[in-house]
């Protein structure tokens, strides 16, 4: 079979490829083939005529050269071709601006993680039964509850009978100072009596040596007038010189008698004066009668007693401050509550009511809702522009309000491992990771955690801060 001759309208075509057109001629091509379409396109292989656009002075004119369209081509064709150029720029556009601006890849609201942990070994239960993951707490607000009935308790079982001891011995001392002290009243009252009564015994001396006093003075006055009379008499020779002479010693005598009550009524004198002042005077060996030294006895016991109830109550201050201590000691050991440090809710429970314990245990995890992050992977490209200290804003995939916030952490290539909810490691789209703080994160009670979306950093800013440093 005879190979078909090349069609002319395909020839034509080809020549109309080679030749080089211009835009004015592609145009003026275009409005002619719209211009048939509208028309009916009454010739199957309508021949458009061109117009010659006048070309450079160096370049001489082309004429236009007339082309024949294949019998199937339509002017639907161009438009569908136009449409498919449109949705593939449109298409490609999102890469291209994905490449040119810097963003992340993916990122996610991420928040901090605390584990509490059992103080002290024992039995769990629940402050409230209803707590479960997702429970929301309040900062100081109880969660768990951890009992240890067989806490130690020997040192407070010590203190408190020492402590029972010393209110014993207390007791004891105070009664013997009641003792002490009515025997000092008593003791206190014989020794006025006695002075009172050695007073008026010395009174009663007095009067009993003046009464001495003046017979002594009355014997004197007598011997004294017989002495006189004897030597009257001796002068006479009436009487011998042995009478004269025993006159004048009975005179000696008389007087010096008299000398003698004088002296003895000088010395109780004293001994009176000494007694008003409570100072006895007399022939026994002791200064004081018995029931003065007995009441300076027990005074000095007294003085002991009183002594000893002062430490002994210093003693039992002491102890009892020490039994306090060591009673809020055991009781922290016997019960603890495990309180919530943060503003979250509960992220894992990692025991059960009445579960046993050991102390260091951990129990449970609390999302801390006041350190709300994102954290976000990112290209090598994108990293190499950024910098701490940059804006950037967060746009959420659930289509809600767009944040703003500043870059506060680069991480690069380490994925480093924190007590943050979602791990760095987890974003693997991307080798480099960086972490963002966003205020209006904080405006939420449930944290937001695990919300996805995309961050875009400002580079300008990052220029900028980088400048300043």
């Amino acid at each position: 079979m005879s190979a078909l001759p090349e069609s002319p309208d395909v020839a034509e075509l080809e020549a109309a490829r080679e030749s080089e057109f211009t835009t004015d001629v592609q145009i003026a091509y275009l409005e002619s083939v719209a211009k048939n379409w509208r028309n009916g396109s009454p010739s199957e292989h309508p021949e458009p005529s061109v117009t010659p656009v006048a070309e450079p002075a160096e370049k001489p004119a082309k004429a236009a050269r007339t082309v024949s369209l294949p019998a199937n081509f339509r002017p639907a064709t161009i438009i569908k071709s136009l449409v498919a150029i449109a949705l593939a720029l449109g298409l490609g556009w999102l890469p291209v601006q994905r490449l040119l601006a810097t963003t992340s890849t993916e990122a996610v609201v991420n928040a901090r993680v605390i584990t509490l942990r059992a103080p002290i070994e024992g039995e769990v239960s629940m402050a409230d039964a209803d707590t479960d993951v997702g429970s929301m707490f309040r900062v100081d607000q109880n969660i768990l509850v951890v009992r240890n009935p067989r806490a130690d308790s020997s040192h407070l079982a010590n203190l408190m009978r020492d402590r029972n001891q010393l209110r014993t011995t207390i007791g004891a001392l105070e009664g013997k100072k009641q003792l002490l002290l009515a025997s000092l009243n008593e003791l206190s009252l014989q020794q006025e009596r006695f002075r009172i009564g050695r007073i008026e015994q010395l009174e009663q001396r007095l009067r009993q040596a003046d009464t001495d006093m003046a017979a002594a003075e009355a014997q004197h006055s007598v011997a004294s007038d017989a002495l006189k009379r004897a030597e009257t008499l001796r002068k006479t020779d009436a009487v011998s010189q042995a009478f004269l002479d025993k006159a004048a010693g009975d005179a000696r005598v008389a007087e010096q008698t008299v000398k003698g009550h004088a002296e003895r009524l000088k010395g109780m004198l004293v001994e009176l004066e000494a007694a008003k002042k409570g100072t006895y005077v007399g022939d026994s060996y002791n200064d004081t009668p018995q029931s003065a030294q007995r009441k300076m006895e027990v005074s000095l016991e007294l003085s002991d007693v009183q002594a000893r109830l002062v430490g002994t109550r210093a003693e039992l201050e002491s102890l009892d401050a020490e039994l306090v201590k060591e009673q809020g000691r055991r009781d922290e050991l016997a019960k603890v509550e495990i309180r919530s440090t943060v503003n979250g809710r509960v992220w894992e429970m990692l025991t059960a009511p009445g579960e046993h314990v050991n102390a260091g245990q951990d129990l449970v995890k609390l999302l801390d809702c006041g350190s709300a992050l994102v954290t976000a992977s990112v290209s090598e490209t994108a990293y190499q522009r950024l910098a701490v200290g940059q804006t950037a804003t967060f746009k959420p995939r659930d289509g809600g309000e767009e944040l703003t916030g500043t870059l506060v952490s680069l991480n690069g290539l380490a994925a480093v491992a924190s007590n943050s909810a979602i791990q760095q490691n987890a974003l693997s789209r991307e080798p480099y990771h960086v972490t963002l703080r966003f205020p209006d994160l904080l405006k939420h009670a449930d944290c937001r955690i695990g919300r996805s979306g995309l961050v875009q950093f400002d580079t300008a800013s990052a220029a900028a801060f980088s400048g300043m440093h």
